[in-house]
């Protein structure tokens, strides 16, 4: 679905991301990797593909889009150092030509002799990126003047839509309250929190094949 916002064209995608066409930039939040091994540790048996799954859902945006970088709005990696940031750096080695910015996230715990080592380019938030302020955590109405646009993640933003009789499908969205967007959480290894949109609010619904609006 292709919306405008702060005057500029944005993509909200079926993969649960931003496209920016003229900038040829990706912005996706909270992939959580390193998330399964974090649980596995703790005895609890999570499938070991799920890393594998998630980086071939990038990869697919890649060569959809063919971006020249891509935004990680925060929570990239989920815990402590694993394996699994072996197998993200393979990956950002194999794209050496795209440009990788992680604007950190309160998961991003790596240290920063670990970042520095990788292909990512650390940046703290707010990172200005206008018209957009790139950010985890979603700042205040009052942070963001009315020209601009708050691109943000951390909050995994769900909206419940009623079917026949009694029924209800939780589903990931977009959020946009004011100057303030809310991405989905990408990572499909994380729970979803139930928004209630308020008036003033849209909420586009992430479908298998589609984004639609609701409100």
């Amino acid at each position: 679905m292709e919306i405008e916002l702060a005057g500029e064209k944005l993509l909200l995608s079926e993969n649960k991301i931003i496209y920016w066409p003229k900038q040829q930039s990706v912005f996706i939040a909270d992939l959580h990797l390193g998330k399964t091994t974090h649980f596995r540790k703790s005895g609890i048996a999570v499938p070991m593909a799920i890393i594998k799954t998630e980086i071939d859902r990038i990869e697919n945006i890649i060569t959809k889009y063919h971006p020249k970088r891509i935004y990680f709005l925060g929570d990239l990696f989920h815990s402590d150092l694993n394996h699994e940031w072996d197998i993200f750096n393979d990956f950002l080695n194999l794209h050496s030509t795209l440009e990788f910015i992680l604007i950190k996230g309160n998961h991003d715990i790596l240290s920063d002799k670990t970042y520095k080592l990788s292909q990512l380019k650390i940046e703290k938030e707010p990172f200005q990126l206008t018209p957009f302020i790139l950010t985890h955590h979603p700042l205040k109405k009052e942070e963001v003047n009315e020209n601009e646009l708050n691109l943000c993640g951390h909050l995994h933003p769900g909206i419940s839509i009623k079917g026949k009789g009694r029924s209800y499908l939780s589903l990931p969205c977009f959020y946009l309250e004011k100057n303030i967007m809310i991405l989905p959480a990408f990572g499909r290894f994380t729970g979803l929190a139930k928004i209630k949109p308020k008036k003033d609010s849209r909420a586009y619904v992430v479908l298998n094949d589609s984004v639609n609006k609701i409100g």
